[in-house]
C-alpha cells in the first residue's frame, strides 16, 4: 500500500480546490469591505480636514456616552452640539471628530469631553474647523488618531492575504493533485513520472511563488502606506514615540520584497535550470548522471554550487494544527565552474555526476500524504545556486528503487516505499555532533568515552533571546514610564527577565560527561560561578531515549536522555538538529550500558 491509515484519514480531510476558493472568498471580501468603506475613507477624511479653516464656535451641549458590548470593556463616544460663525454667517454642527462612533482606543474621547464640557460651563469661545467650500460642514477635532487607524488597518491587510493564500493555495494544490493522479493512472508502475516536474528524463524546478510574494508586498504597501504618510505628515512622530509603531506594518513589506529580490536575482543569473538525466529513476547505490542546463549564459568567471539533499520531513500534530520540520539525512555538494559549460540551444549545459550511497531511503511516492505512521517522509532535492548571489533553485529528484532491483525472488515488484533512515556511521556521528559544537571521544570499540557540550553551542538561539529580551525589556520600561495598564506591565515585567535569563543560560551553560566502565559522571556548569555534579552507574540506567525539546522555525532540536531507576529522565546531550544523530548517539550509549551493566550478568 502507498498510504498508511493515518495519511488516508488526513487526506480525506483536505479541502478540494473549489472548497478552498469558497472558504477564502469571505476573508477577501470582508477585508476589502473594511478597507473600502471604513479605513480609506477615514484617512481620506483626515487628509481633507487638514485644509479646513479654523473658526470660533460655542458649545451648547456635551455628553460622554458609555456603552457595553461583548468582553472588550466599555466604549465611549463624545456627543456635542455647537454653533459657529464663518464668513459672517451662523451655522450649527454636531460632528465632533473625523472618525464617528464609539471606541476605547486611548483617551481621546474622555479628553475631548473634558475640553468641551469645560468650554460649555464657562460659556467661552471654543474653536472648530470648517470646510471652506461647504461651510455647513464642520468638526471640533481633526486629530489623526493613528492608534485606531492602525487597529482597523489590520483587517484590510491580513484578511485578503489570508483569503488569497487559502484560495490560490487550495486551487493550485487541487490542480497539482489532479495532475499527479492523471500521471499516476497513466504510469502506475513508474512513480518517477508522477510529479509535474518529472517529464521523462527532464527534471524541472518546483513552482516559483515570485508573483505571489510580490503581490503580498504590494498589497501591504497599498494598504499601509497611506497611514504611514499620514503619521509622518501629521507630526505625530514628534508628539509621541509610540507613533513609530504605525510605521512597522509598512516596514514589514520589505521582508517579502527581500525574498522577491533574491528570486529575481536567481532568474537573472540562472534563468530556469533543467536537469537532463541519463538514467531514470535515480537509485541509491548508483551515480546521478546528467546535464544541468541553464537558460542564461553565465559569466565565464562565475561558479555554480550544486547540493544534493536527502531530507526527512517530520510532521507533528497538535490538535487541528501541525508543524513540519526538515532534517538532512545525507547531502553532497559540488562546484561547477562556468568555464566548463558548453553552449547549448537556448543557453549552456554543465555535466553532472554525483555518487549516491547505497542504503539511503527513496523519495515519497505521493507528496500529498504522509506515508509512515510516525509522520515522516523522505524527499530528495537538488539545489543550484550561483556565485553571483540569489536564492538557490530547487529541483525535486526522482530517487526510487529501479525495476530491476525491486524484483523479488517470486517475481513480484517490491513497493518503493521509503523506509527508515539508516543509523549513522561513527565518522558521520562525530562530524554531525562537531557541527553543532558538541565534542565526543570514543574508544577503539566505538563507545563514548567523553562528551562535551560547551557553552554557546546554541549561540544563535541565545543571542536571539537576548536581543528579543532587550527589546521586550525596553518595551516594559517604556510602558512603566507611560503609565500603561497594569495587566500589560505585569505581563512584560514577568516575561522580560525570563526571556533574558533563557538567553543567558544558553550562552553560559555547559555540560561534560566522563564515561568509563563503572559510571557516567556529569558536570553541569553555568559560567565560572556555579556548577554541580551527578553520577550514574550502569545499573542505575534502564535505557537511553531521544526526543525533541524545542522548535525554532522549521527545525526541531533533539536531546538524548538517560532513563534511570530514580524516576525523572536525565538530559545528557541537547542541541542536536537531526533525529537520526540523536538516535545513533542514544544507541551507542545503550551499547555501553549493556556491556557494563553487571546487575544482569551471571
Amino acid at each position: 500500500m502507498l498510504r498508511s491509515n493515518r495519511s488516508s484519514v488526513r487526506s480525506t480531510k483536505q479541502l478540494s480546490g473549489g472548497c478552498a476558493v469558497l472558504f477564502g472568498l469571505p476573508f477577501i471580501l470582508a477585508g476589502v469591505a473594511v478597507g473600502f468603506f471604513f479605513y480609506l475613507p477615514m484617512i481620506g477624511g483626515w487628509w481633507e480636514a487638514r485644509e479646513w479653516v479654523e473658526a470660533p464656535c460655542w458649545i451648547e451641549t456635551a455628553e460622554l456616552k458609555k456603552s457595553y458590548s461583548g468582553k472588550g470593556g466599555p466604549t465611549y463616544e463624545v456627543l456635542a452640539r455647537y454653533r459657529y460663525e464663518f464668513d459672517r454667517r451662523a451655522y450649527r454642527g454636531e460632528k465632533v471628530g473625523i472618525f464617528g462612533g464609539s471606541d476605547n482606543m486611548g483617551s481621546f474621547q474622555q479628553e475631548a469631553f473634558q475640553q468641551l464640557e469645560s468650554a460649555r460651563r464657562s460659556g467661552g469661545q471654543f474653536r472648530c474647523f470648517v470646510n471652506p467650500s461647504r461651510p455647513d460642514q464642520a468638526l471640533l477635532f481633526r486629530d489623526l488618531r493613528w492608534q485606531l487607524l492602525l487597529l482597523i488597518s489590520i483587517f484590510p491587510t491580513t484578511f485578503p492575504l489570508a483569503g488569497c493564500l487559502v484560495s490560490i493555495g487550495g486551487w493550485r494544490q487541487s490542480r497539482r493533485a489532479a495532475k499527479i493522479a492523471r500521471h499516476r493512472a497513466q504510469h502506475p508502475e513508474a512513480p518517477w513520472l508522477w510529479r509535474p516536474e518529472w517529464v521523462g528524463e527532464r527534471v524541472y524546478p518546483e513552482p516559483d511563488p515570485l508573483l505571489f510574494i510580490l503581490g503580498v508586498a504590494g498589497w501591504i504597501l497599498l494598504v499601509q502606506m497611506p497611514l504611514s504618510l499620514a503619521v509622518i505628515l501629521s507630526g505625530e512622530l514628534f508628539r509621541s514615540a509610540l507613533a513609530w509603531l504605525a510605521l512597522i506594518p509598512t516596514a514589514l513589506a520589505w521582508i517579502p520584497l527581500h525574498f522577491a529580490w533574491r528570486r529575481l536575482k536567481s532568474r537573472m543569473t540562472l534563468g530556469r535550470p533543467v536537469l537532463l538525466l541519463q538514467r531514470v529513476p535515480v537509485a541509491p547505490g548508483h551515480p546521478l548522471l546528467g546535464e544541468l542546463r541553464l537558460s542564461r549564459v553565465p559569466s565565464p568567471y562565475s561558479t555554480f554550487s550544486v547540493r544534493v539533499l536527502c531530507q526527512r520531513h517530520i510532521t507533528r500534530n497538535s490538535g487541528d494544527s501541525h508543524a513540519t520540520a526538515k532534517e538532512t539525512i545525507w547531502e553532497h555538494a559540488a562546484t561547477l565552474p562556468a568555464a566548463e559549460a558548453r553552449r547549448d540551444a537556448g543557453g549552456v549545459a554543465l555535466p553532472l555526476r554525483i555518487e549516491i550511497p547505497r542504503g539511503l531511503p527513496c523519495a515519497v511516492l505521493d507528496e500529498a500524504s504522509i506515508v509512515t505512521t510516525e509522520g515522516e517522509q523522505h524527499v530528495w532535492t537538488l539545489e543550484v545556486s550561483s556565485s553571483q548571489g540569489g536564492r538557490p533553485v530547487v529541483l525535486p529528484l526522482p530517487v526510487f528503487i529501479s525495476a530491476a532491483e525491486a524484483v523479488e525472488s517470486a517475481g513480484q515488484v517490491v513497493s518503493a516505499q521509503p523506509g527508515r533512515a539508516p543509523l549513522l556511521s561513527m565518522d558521520d556521528l562525530l562530524m554531525r555532533l562537531n557541527a553543532r559544537g558538541i565534542e565526543m571521544e570514543v574508544d577503539d570499540g566505538g563507545l563514548p568515552v567523553s562528551i562535551l557540550c560547551p557553552p554557546g553551542r546554541n549561540r544563535a538561539a541565545g543571542i536571539f533571546l537576548l536581543l528579543f529580551g532587550a527589546i521586550w525589556s525596553a518595551a516594559f520600561f517604556f510602558m512603566q514610564a507611560q503609565g500603561a495598564p497594569l495587566v500589560f506591565r505585569l505581563l512584560w515585567g514577568i516575561t522580560s527577565p525570563l526571556i533574558v535569563g533563557g538567553g543567558v543560560w544558553m550562552l553560559l551553560h555547559s555540560r561534560s560527561l566522563e564515561i568509563n566502565r563503572r559510571e557516567i559522571r556529569i558536570l553541569n556548569r553555568v559560567g565560572p560561578f556555579y556548577s554541580w555534579h551527578e553520577t550514574f552507574e550502569p545499573r542505575h540506567i534502564t535505557g537511553f531515549v531521544h526526543d525533541s525539546d524545542m522548535q525554532s522555525g522549521g527545525k526541531f532540536y533533539y536531546r538524548v536522555r538517560a532513563e534511570t531507576i530514580f524516576g525523572k529522565p536525565k538530559t545528557l546531550v541537547d542541541g542536536i538538529t537531526e533525529s537520526v544523530t540523536a538516535e545513533t548517539l542514544a544507541q551507542r550509549l545503550d551499547e555501553w550500558r549493556r556491556q557494563n551493566d553487571t546487575s544482569h550478568k551471571s
